[in-house]
């Protein structure tokens, strides 16, 4: 009997061995926001330049606006945005200042962006520096990252502003598990809601610096910051 009980023992400490060193062996998979969202930074502070196609969608008091076109963008911080819909609309960044030429109107939106950054501040590394730095961010659902409706898996995030002020107090990121940002979406305290998102992304692609100079037209009319005041 006795040597029954030290079989058995014997028997139970190799089978906790085994199972631990299975567990061990086992390589555990677990991503935080912070891992994310440094991993995003890193993706960006090593393109050269990308290409893409937007969407951004406007709603207010359920009255939308859609506008289309091609995204541009040159490490470190050269961005524009060519409008087909609307045609002839430009947005025009140098990674400090951002001009938003409405020629409908005749106005140029002149923007400084180490105020504030907003959406756009998600196309560069000194960009998201600026968005991260302002804003409390966390995932948005308990199961990291999330399969979307096509098949493909993103880490969604909320960013929330650490300070009140103008601008987006609620950012939603949609981030692609090779950390590039697919959509965007801000919610402004008036009730307005801009999303942004990407497509057709192409990377590396020869962009000139004459592509990124923007001179303001002399009959325009310029209006100073307008991400400041509340849209």
């Amino acid at each position: 009997m006795h040597k029954i009980k030290k079989y058995s023992i014997a028997i139970s400490v190799f089978m906790l061995i085994f199972f631990s060193a299975e567990i061990f062996a086992y390589k555990f998979e677990f991503i935080t926001v912070s891992d994310v969202v440094n991993e995003t930074k890193k993706k960006y502070s090593s393109l050269k330049s990308y290409q893409a196609n937007f969407t951004i969608i406007s709603d207010k008091g359920g009255k939308k606006i859609t506008q289309t076109g091609t995204l541009s963008f040159k490490a470190s911080d050269k961005l524009l945005m060519e409008f087909t819909s609307p045609s002839r609309q430009r947005i025009v960044s140098n990674g400090q200042m951002m001009w938003v030429y409405i020629p409908s109107m005749n106005v140029v939106a002149e923007q400084d962006l180490t105020f504030e950054s907003g959406l756009f501040a998600t196309g560069s590394e000194a960009g998201l520096n600026r968005l991260f730095s302002k804003y409390h961010y966390r995932f948005a659902s308990k199961e990291e990252p999330e399969t979307m409706k096509d098949g493909s898996k993103q880490y969604t995030l909320v960013l929330k502003q650490k300070e009140t002020r103008g601008g987006y107090k609620t950012i939603n990121l949609w981030i692609s598990e090779d950390y590039f940002i697919q959509r965007a979406e801000g919610f402004t305290s008036s009730g307005k809601k801009i999303e942004i998102t990407l497509s057709n992304i192409k990377t590396d692609v020869d962009l000139p610096n004459a592509l990124f100079k923007f001179d303001v037209p002399s009959s325009a009319r310029i209006i100073k910051n307008p991400m400041l005041s509340e849209e």
